[in-house]
């Protein structure tokens, strides 16, 4: 893993999160417990802060980032898909999804157990209310999530954050 101080700045890491080898975390960035970043993931508190909730997961390939003396909040427990990009300022509750490839943009919000669809763009300063799905480019809510869809989606999470443990106790590189 690459982590780099910046202006003074330092990722906090706790020992219970995993970051991958070949993730980046630069400047003033925070992980809460038992979180997973993923291979090439990019998290950059180099303008603002970036704060990442306990029991979260970066998948491969995100970016997060901030606007000059903004700040990030990814709550607790949020799963956020393969080569998402995250913008900030901007909120992303507890429980809350962030699909593969999805961008959230400057000013938004995801509320609590909601679902930002696979391949969407949430325009700056959208919000998704709690327990809605969103898709499309803009996105838009497009109905309720039902209780099904909220308990795949956590058991999801779960998958991840069982591996951020495996990987910390598993991974080893064979060849470098």
């Amino acid at each position: 893993m690459s982590l780099y101080e910046f202006e003074g700045q330092c990722p906090l890491i706790p020992k219970s999160s995993f970051i991958h080898p070949q993730a980046t975390i630069i400047g003033n960035v925070k992980l809460g417990e038992e979180c997973y970043i993923g291979a090439g993931a990019v998290i950059r508190g180099d303008y603002g802060r970036i704060v990442i909730g306990n029991g979260s997961n970066i998948q491969d390939n995100c970016t997060i980032h901030v606007d000059l003396d903004t700040e990030a909040i990814i709550g607790d427990n949020v799963l956020v898909g393969h080569g998402a990009i995250i913008h900030g300022p901007c909120l992303v509750k507890e429980y809350a999804v962030v699909g593969m490839g999805s961008i959230v943009s400057n000013g938004c919000e995801i509320g609590n157990e909601s679902l930002l669809a696979a391949g969407s763009v949430l325009p700056p300063r959208s919000t998704i209310p709690p327990r809605k799905l969103a898709m499309g480019n803009p996105a838009l809510v497009v109905k309720d999530l039902s209780e099904k869809m909220i308990s795949k989606n956590k058991n999801g999470l779960k998958l991840y954050q069982d591996m951020a443990k495996r990987c910390i106790n598993e991974l080893k590189i064979i060849v470098d």
